[in-house]
């Protein structure tokens, strides 16, 4: 009897075994959309970007309002000789002069190329001098005060005299 235990309990457990991996879902083959057909007399056009003109913003954003125990002076002046187009930004200083951290001058050129420069702690008459071009130029003067706060003191156009 004993020896009939040990052939049946591993015949049992084979054909559980069997059973268990029979009752597994089947595997569904995958299906692709089929791909409608074209109708006759239709042919879509290639679509193509449309190329800018300019990739840059030359129009001026607006400026803030420094409250009067910080408000700063600052200049824009063109040079009028073509072969050497230079915009020179000029720090007047103000009430707010020994609370200005950072002066920073970026240009955006009309053949929208930008360029930027910072002066840190500027002093009266501090300048910064960046290539224009015979065209308008557009100039962007942000101060950062000592608290931590920028202003954006001028954002204006200036057109080659």
């Amino acid at each position: 009897m004993r020896n009939a235990h040990l052939v049946i309990l591993p015949s049992l457990l084979i054909i559980c075994i069997l059973f268990a991996g029979c009752t597994s879902p089947a595997v569904q083959p995958q299906t692709t959309p089929a791909t409608p057909a074209p109708v006759a007399g239709f042919t879509p056009l290639p679509v193509q970007p449309v190329p800018s003109t300019q990739a840059c913003s030359l129009v001026p954003g607006p400026t803030q309002i420094v409250p009067q125990d910080e408000s700063v002076s600052v200049t824009v002046n063109r040079n009028t000789i073509t072969e050497n187009p230079t915009i020179t930004t000029t720090f007047n200083g103000g009430t707010g002069l020994g609370m200005v951290e950072r002066m920073n001058v970026t240009v955006i050129r009309s053949d929208c190329v930008r360029e930027q420069q910072n002066r840190d702690n500027p002093g009266m008459g501090t300048s910064i001098t960046l290539m224009g071009t015979t065209k308008t130029d557009r100039v962007i003067v942000i101060m950062t005060m000592t608290s931590g706060i920028q202003y954006t003191v001028i954002d204006h156009d200036y057109p080659f005299p």
